[in-house]
């Protein structure tokens, strides 16, 4: 058995769009995040310099390969990706060893 990945975004928002206008946009995406297969769970948090972090949890590195792949071209999503600062965008993935709840 595999180890889960997490998937690890850092990002800033696009200019001019505020946190409260990003967060209305979250709800679709986290709702799409969701279906996608090997999806455990989700956190989106934000510090006090702007920047944001999403933490990601999937089954397998194909899934969230893949679901990465997906939200790029998810069209419903459009306002939601607009809403980043693509050229902040810092994403990683790494296999989980330890989780304590």
């Amino acid at each position: 058995m595999t180890n889960p990945v997490i998937e690890i975004v850092n990002f800033k928002l696009a200019e001019n769009v505020s946190k409260e206008a990003f967060l209305a946009e979250a709800p679709a995406s986290t709702a799409f995040i969701k279906a996608q297969p090997g999806f455990r769970t989700r956190r989106l948090s934000v510090g006090e310099d702007g920047c944001w972090l999403e933490h990601i949890e999937w089954d397998t590195m194909a899934e969230a390969m893949a679901a990465s792949e997906a939200i790029m071209k998810e069209q419903s999503l459009s306002t939601f990706m607009q809403s980043i600062d693509m050229e902040s965008v810092e994403m990683r993935h790494q296999e989980l060893q330890i989780a304590e709840g």
